[in-house]
């Protein structure tokens, strides 16, 4: 098969101009930006890892099967506390104290108040003596056998009578060091919880004793109560000590306050005109009245300076309406118009009579004309009315003039009068300012001993009252069951933790990921297509070698040693996908490479050739990686046809460079055998008619080269991959990783297509967009992706699925049975 050649070749050839390729639009890092939850992603990964799931379960459930085998079991009392609004009592009292208490009790605060003394160690304290639990060391209450130190232990001393104040009161008094060690103990068993909306406390105090723990419930809210009482009790008697020596010294001052005001009456009597008479006498309401008044005096001084504002207020008045009237003259309507005149009783008068002839007329218009006599009469009577209205109007300025002079003489006399008051008053003033402040200091001592004498009423008739607002509304059951732990709840925690915890390793594994997975992820990512998704071919391997195939190289050949497999299908895919992408002419040359080393390159480029030559066409394989060349290894002689010690390697592709060999020396065939999907035998049998002239030809690395860049990027690479284009129907490249060494963007111009391998679940998505820039940079655009060693475990569906493996096995297909079943279907 004769193809045109690629290149015009001159003795020193420079590289063609290849004109620069369209950028390259490669999306942003979906990892790197927010994306959507990609709900079938996860559902994969945790299928794909179940098994730590499953080992995380597993042990949330030892851990909690251990949790409950080491754990005493609990028990726990309940009992209810009701916090009323106020504390009862036998009094109604409105004192602010009192008062205040109620509004204390009433709030929130009270509430957390009393929920934090029940766990107070002071009253535990107080609960450990009163149920004598450090009677036997503190095993009862602690559930285990304690042996008290002879040394350490303390005995209780005897309480004194202050001792016994003391305690009434609820102050801790004489409490041994074990008393007080229990009580610290009790604080982690004892815990009330406010019922929220309600003013009820539910009181929880747990044991391994489930008697314990219901006698314990009982003592707490038993002993609060006793302490709240005790409390009370104690305060009353201190106040009502406190109230009857406050008694007797407010009653003395009294009495020195009562005698001096008697004494300064009898020395001034004239100070009784200006009030603090009653005082002498010991009525308090009295003395506060007369001094609100300010005396006889003061009074009268008061009314007379009322009436002196009055007339002045009234003189004004007539003022003002006097100086309207010089400025409106004799103008009816508007002298009507001021109050006074308007209000006059002679205009009123007049005004009526107007109005009513007014009426008259109008009546008798409407049943005469106008010169009918009654008509006249009528008309003559109300215009004398009016000039009577007139004239009565125009009186009323001397009227006005006269009230004005009265005003004055009036506003005069009393001037006089407040005046000669107020010297009175302050005659008087002086001379009873003594006297008030006597009074006032009687009246502020009997107030205090009043008060006094009530409170002492109060307290002595409510000191004996042992209520509080505080009482048990339920009382503690024996509980038959544990309450810690339980035994489901603990079991269901395990196990949700244990799938948390492997949930949590999954996603925190799949997150950090940075690999590319799926056909869509590497397409949505890179902006390339994949043209053929790879499954891993591990399985197939060991199968192989349990079959006697332990060649290293029949790993690599999967498409002729296992051609009915996933993977040699996908490599067919690549073929087929690779010979769509254009003209023949523009196809020739195909070179592989990857990002990193280890990704698949030989492995694919030895499967795309081999591929290529079933299908019939004339191919050179060019190992093009001369740090790590791999072809000699793949295709070199095994079995019968292993070489001699003496075996020398056949040139490569470095002797092709530097001049000392040519291609079709170097170039070395591959036997059909190697190669062929059938086989001659079973072609024969079957009468199967295989592709013909399909030829493979290996140019291996050759000899190592100490400058394999500079090799490389001489003119001379470029006249091989033009003598090859000239022999070969395809020419396929092996090179070495782009991010690890330069050789590929070297020979990158020199290609037709480039195909970029990516190992799935492996390579790092920066390394290939590194990559993938590097090879656009050089001046050339990859054609596409090829997804490699995709898994094949369980899930494999969400990873590996454009392709559907095992599609007519058990027909013969690519299978070494084909001739079989045909011979047998032929004698049958």
């Amino acid at each position: 098969m004769t193809n045109p050649p690629l290149y015009s070749v001159s003795p020193m050839p420079a590289p063609a101009p290849v004109p620069v390729p369209p950028p390259l639009t490669m999306n942003v890092d979906p990892f790197e930006q927010k994306r959507g939850l990609d709900f079938l992603r996860l559902w994969h990964a945790v299928v794909e890892r179940i098994w730590i799931v499953v080992l995380c379960i597993v042990a949330g459930l030892f851990l909690a099967l251990g949790y409950l085998a080491r754990t005493p079991k609990l028990y726990q009392g309940h009992t209810v506390l009701e916090v009323q609004f106020q504390e009862p009592t036998l009094v109604s009292s409105e004192e602010p104290a009192t008062r205040m208490r109620s509004m204390f009790l009433a709030s929130q605060e009270a509430l957390r108040t009393i929920e934090q003394n029940l766990v107070n160690r002071t009253l535990l304290a107080r609960v450990v003596r009163a149920e004598g639990l450090a009677d036997d060391g503190g095993s009862a209450l602690l559930g285990r056998s304690v042996t008290p130190d002879s040394s350490k232990a303390t005995a209780r001393p005897a309480a004194s009578p202050a001792d016994k104040v003391e305690e009434a009161a609820g102050v801790a008094a004489n409490f041994t060091p074990l008393e007080e060690a229990l009580g610290g103990a009790m604080t982690g068993m004892v815990k009330p919880v406010i019922r929220r909306g309600t003013r009820l406390i539910d009181l929880y105090v747990t044991n391994r004793d489930p008697v314990m723990a219901q006698r314990l419930a009982e003592a707490v809210g038993r002993e609060y109560i006793r302490y709240c009482i005790a409390q009370r009790a104690a305060y009353s008697q201190s106040a009502l000590r406190y109230l009857l020596e406050e008694e007797e010294r407010l009653k003395a001052n009294l009495q020195q306050s009562e005698a001096a005001v008697a004494e300064y009456k009898e020395k001034t009597p004239d100070a009784l005109q200006l009030g603090g008479g009653a005082a002498a006498t010991g009525s308090q309401s009295g003395a506060g009245s007369s001094g609100g008044r300010g005396g006889l005096v003061e009074d009268k001084l008061q009314e007379l300076t009322s009436k002196l504002t009055a007339a002045k207020a009234d003189r004004i008045r007539i003022q003002n309406e006097l100086k309207q009237i010089d400025g409106i003259g004799d103008n009816v309507d508007a002298l009507l118009a001021i109050p006074s005149i308007a209000a006059a009783q002679t205009v009123n008068d007049r005004r009526r009579d107007v109005s009513q002839l007014e009426s008259n007329v109008g009546a008798l218009a409407q049943r005469y004309k106008d010169k009918h006599p009654k008509m006249v009469s009528a008309r003559a009577a109300l215009k004398e009315a009016r000039d009577a209205l007139r004239r009565a109007v125009l009186d009323q300025p001397n009227v006005l003039q006269n009230m004005l002079e009265q005003a004055k003489a009036t506003e005069s006399s009393l001037q006089t009068a407040t005046q000669e008051q107020e010297k009175a008053a302050l005659a008087l003033n002086k001379a009873a300012i003594g006297y008030q402040q006597l009074a006032r200091q009687a009246e502020t001592d009997r107030a205090l001993y009043e008060s006094v004498l009530r409170q002492i009423k109060q307290t002595d008739v409510s000191k004996d009252v042992k209520m509080t607002a505080v009482n048990v509304v339920e009382h503690s059951p024996l509980m038959r069951s544990p309450v810690s732990p339980s035994t489901s709840k603990t079991l269901a925690m395990g196990l949700l933790g244990g799938l948390v915890a492997g949930l949590a390793f999954i996603f925190g594994a799949d997150a950090i990921d940075r690999s590319i997975k799926t056909v869509d992820q590497a397409e949505s990512t890179f902006g390339l297509p994949v043209l053929a998704a790879v499954p891993d071919t591990k399985e197939d391997t060991k199968v192989s070698r349990s079959r006697g195939k332990s060649d290293g190289a029949y790993a690599y050949r999967v498409i002729s040693e296992m051609p009915e497999g996933p993977a040699a299908e996908a490599f067919r895919n690549l073929r087929a996908a690779l010979s769509l992408l254009g003209p023949e002419s523009e196809r020739k040359i195909s070179l592989f490479t990857s990002a990193l080393p280890g990704e698949g390159k030989s492995f694919t480029s030895t499967n795309y050739a081999v591929a290529l030559a079933q299908q019939g066409y004339r191919v050179l394989l060019i190992d093009g990686d001369l740090r790590r060349p791999s072809l000699h290894k793949i295709f070199g002689p095994k079995g019968k046809h292993k070489p001699s010690p003496n075996y020398v390697e056949p040139p490569g592709l470095v002797e092709c460079l530097v001049g000392n060999a040519k291609i079709e020396s170097a170039a070395r065939p591959i036997s059909a055998e190697e190669i062929d999907v059938v086989g001659d035998a079973i072609a024969l049998r079957g009468k199967i008619h295989t592709a013909t002239g399909g030829q493979l030809f290996v140019l291996a690395g050759g000899r190592r080269a100490p400058n394999p860049a500079e090799i490389l990027s001489g003119s001379a690479f470029a006249r091989i991959i033009s003598d090859a284009a000239k022999q070969f129907d395809r020419v396929v490249l092996d090179s070495a990783p782009v991010l690890a060494v330069s050789d590929t963007l070297l020979i990158a111009p020199y290609v037709q297509t480039i195909c970029v391998i990516i190992r799935a679940r492996k390579t790092p998505r920066p390394a290939v967009h590194r990559a993938i820039s590097l090879i656009v940079g050089a001046g050339t655009r990859p054609a596409g992706l090829v997804l490699n060693r995709l898994p094949r475990s369980r899930g494999a569906g969400y990873y590996y699925y454009y392709a559907s493996p095992g599609y007519g096995a058990g027909e013969g297909s690519y299978s070494s049975s084909y001739g079989d079943a045909e011979q047998k279907k032929a004698k049958a």
